[in-house]
């Protein structure tokens, strides 16, 4: 069956037939995201002793981490951290000449040094951090609904995490504030959790919409004249995506992130 491959797609000659998937790429001309998420996180959390529910220097590891795939010169359109992933959106440009084994693997092995670095620099704690990668094809006109709904995952995360820690707070084991919160309406979640003065919609906006990162354009005055330049934005207070405000904030990234004419651009 290998050989049957092989007759009909010759591999690369500095390939070798061990290395069946070498040469498998992303369709031209398609968008994608590379959605990379950590391994055992809960174990990495508890290494680093963070605070609970959400932390801060947390985050920032994360955000670090997403942030480097633009330092390393990969060209994201741009790069959505929640939870404990994150999404990088590829849509004119992409590395590799599209191969997905050097995408999942290089852009993997960039988020999970970071992070680890990161985690030394923040926290004090030297620990191998692992994440995994893979590539989700989309249609041109669909990033702003994988964005939506990648962000809705990121809401529902946090409303579980602070009914969680409130549960254990309260003195539920593991296994039975998880068994308790399989069972419970969102309704009763949030009002659960209001009950003990925790108001979910007054959490800081990164813990309940993610972080974004993308390529914003300012003007560099020069002697004579101005010029367009481009810096590396985090932005940390994100609105809801599928909210107009949401949906036009994400255009306008989108619209940065196209090729630019002007070569001082």
């Amino acid at each position: 069956m290998l050989e049957s491959y092989w007759n009909h797609h010759p591999p690369n000659p500095t390939q070798t037939k061990s290395e069946v998937f070498s040469a498998l790429q992303v369709p031209p001309d398609n968008p994608f995201f590379v959605r990379l998420n950590g391994r055992r996180f809960q174990v990495v959390s508890e290494k680093l002793k963070t605070e609970k529910p959400f932390d801060k220097k947390f985050a920032k590891c994360l955000v670090s981490s997403g942030k480097a795939i633009f330092q390393e010169n990969l060209n994201p359109a741009l790069v959505y951290v929640a939870s404990d992933e994150v999404n990088a959106l590829f849509t004119y440009a992409a590395p590799f000449n599209r191969r997905v084994e050097k995408i999942n693997s290089v852009l993997a092995g960039t988020v999970s040094s970071t992070f680890s670095l990161n985690a030394l620099k923040l926290f004090g704690k030297s620990l191998t951090v692992a994440f995994d990668s893979r590539i989700i094809i989309i249609h041109k006109e669909k990033s702003v609904e994988y964005l939506t709904w990648r962000q809705m995952d990121a809401w529902r995360n946090h409303n579980n995490a602070y009914a969680c820690w409130l549960l254990r707070k309260l003195g539920h084991t593991p296994k039975n504030a998880a068994k308790t919160l399989k069972g419970m309406k969102t309704e009763e979640l949030h009002q659960l959790l209001f009950q003990h003065g925790i108001n979910l919609a007054k959490t800081s906006a990164w813990q309940r919409r993610g972080a974004l990162i993308y390529r914003q354009p300012y003007q560099k005055l020069l002697k004579t004249h101005s010029v367009t330049r481009w810096r590396i934005r985090e932005n940390w207070n994100l609105p809801i995506f599928s909210s107009a405000e949401g949906k036009a904030f994400l255009q306008q990234v989108l619209e940065w992130a196209k090729p630019r004419q002007n070569p001082e651009e």
